[in-house]
């Protein structure tokens, strides 16, 4: 597995701690033993944000999510020790400006093209517990733009129990379930189901049919190596069946 730390940031005080969030070296056909998912819903009248769904607006300026039906985390970012970097080397809360009002996430920086990096990524855990039942949602929506000069490709991910290495259960972890996504300069809302969220081919261990809604873990944002990243990300948040 990649080496890395993680940056955890509480409110403005960083506190590094010893653990990697990269994706791992160990690539593997295995299936394993996974913990069986839960009966994920289809929705034939459409999503819509759920009622109780926010995980984060970023309007009261901190990097702690939003207390809610159990939630509440924090966001964190790591990079590879190749090259790859954040710059300036922090998440910052910022004006969203005239296109979006309001308060959003921005980073920014430069993946690696060296020989076994693996990029960026920012995200954050649903709680500070082991795992966070989301069974009665059906996927999560994000807004989300790209700088002028920044690479559009994005992974957005979901850890879950399968997947991550503090749940104990996948022997080789950090293919979580995700999706490929391709921003714009403008503003959009983005929305990943569980039913369609997969985890990439060919490696981890173990490889479920599908995402355990009932113990996901984090969510992250994933950039490639030898990208130039600049991105804005806003209004996190958990969706429903439109009924």
């Amino acid at each position: 597995m990649s080496s890395c730390t993680r940056t955890l940031l509480f409110t403005g005080v960083l506190l590094a701690c010893v653990s990697c969030v990269g994706v791992s070296a160990n690539r593997s056909n295995q299936g394993g033993n996974s913990v069986p998912a839960a009966k994920l819903r289809n929705c034939a009248t459409g999503v819509i944000p759920a009622t109780d769904g926010l995980i984060d607006d970023l309007e009261d300026g901190n990097t702690q999510t939003a207390h809610q039906s159990g939630r509440g985390g924090y966001w964190w970012k790591s990079a590879d020790d190749k090259g790859s970097a954040f710059e300036p080397d922090e998440l910052r809360i910022v004006d969203g400006g005239a296109d979006h009002p309001g308060k959003v996430i921005h980073v920014s920086g430069n993946t690696s093209s060296a020989s076994g990096a693996w990029g960026a990524l920012f995200g954050a855990n649903f709680t500070t517990e082991k795992s966070y039942d989301a069974s009665r949602y059906v996927g999560i929506s994000f807004r989300a733009k790209v700088g002028k000069d920044s690479s559009p490709s994005i992974r957005f991910k979901i850890g879950d129990i399968n997947t991550h290495p503090d749940l104990g259960v996948c022997t080789s972890c950090w293919n979580h379930f995700g999706q490929d996504i391709s921003l714009t300069s403008e503003w959009k809302q983005y929305k990943v189901l569980f039913t369609t969220a997969r985890q990439e081919p060919y490696w981890g261990s173990p490889r479920p049919d599908s995402i355990t809604s009932s113990a996901l873990y984090s969510f992250d944002f994933s950039i490639k190596p030898g990208q130039k990243f600049d991105i804005w990300v806003d209004d996190i948040q958990f969706l429903q069946c439109d009924q």
